[in-house]
């Protein structure tokens, strides 16, 4: 049982995709003119994907799609596309064509790195995707340091668009004493709940919780949605909008890795 929702918590991990480059071994005449030949000291390996540090904004040709691209975490990528307030986590895997495949939660498509550093974007309006150019470097995406001042008023803010989108009134309970930076994760996990309630039509919840834990989850218990954060782990320590919308339509997923 996991630690503060129980044996229903949809925990939110993040997982390394290691790619591995496979080299084809040489032809047999290859191979005994290597032996003839005086042994050269081993280079390094090349690398199938540049470090990247820091984040990037990005922009596709016509301007119409911009982004910002924080993969400086190691094990999962942060996106947030301009006139979208939330950061989403994108988990990579490897393409059959040597690509890195960077996908949201339920599988779609988002990004795509070439192997020589190309991108691309996927969106709702272009599902063919289109090629972003590099337009500068920028801050990494992690969550603001809230005080309590601060996260109140933000708070108050939040219930009362959750109430009108739902139609009812949504009581919000927190932690009672929380650092500046777990605060901000905390508003930012609310802010991620009022997004999943409107989306989710004739949704019952009145009230939600949100605890901190090792790992992030989610769980709805009659009408009280559970909810528990991973300071720790960034914005990858929160659900989603988009799992907060599922848990509460009964469209669970498994956990995400």
């Amino acid at each position: 049982m996991r630690e503060g929702i129980g044996p229903s918590l949809y925990g939110r991990g993040a997982a390394v995709i290691a790619a591995a480059l496979t080299l084809s071994a040489p032809g047999l005449a290859e191979a005994q003119q290597q032996q003839q030949q005086p042994r050269q000291p081993q280079t390094a390996p090349q690398r199938l994907y540049p470090v990247v540090s820091g984040a990037t904004r990005y922009a596709t040709p016509d301007g119409a799609v911009r982004f910002v691209l924080d993969r400086s975490g190691g094990r999962a990528a942060l996106v947030r596309f301009e006139g979208d307030p939330e950061v989403h986590v994108l988990r990579p895997r490897m393409g059959v064509a040597g690509d890195e495949i960077y996908q949201t939660e339920d599988g779609s498509v988002q990004l795509r790195v070439t192997p020589h550093g190309g991108i691309v974007v996927y969106t709702r309006a272009n599902r063919m995707g289109s090629a972003a150019s590099e337009v500068g470097a920028v801050a990494p995406l992690t969550p603001e340091a809230l005080a309590f001042a601060d996260m109140q008023t933000r708070f108050r803010a939040i219930q009362n668009r959750a109430r009108r989108s739902i139609g009812q009134p949504v009581l919000f309970t927190v932690p009672a004493q929380m650092s500046a930076p777990v605060a901000g994760l905390v508003t930012d996990a609310a802010e991620m709940a009022a997004e999943g309630l409107a989306a989710a039509p004739m949704t019952n919840v009145r009230r939600v919780v949100i605890s901190v834990g090792r790992v992030p989850g989610v769980a709805l218990r009659g009408t009280t949605l559970f909810i528990q954060v991973a300071p720790q782990m960034g914005y990858a320590g929160r659900p989603s909008s988009n799992t907060i919308r599922n848990v509460v339509m009964g469209q669970v997923q498994g956990p995400e890795q």
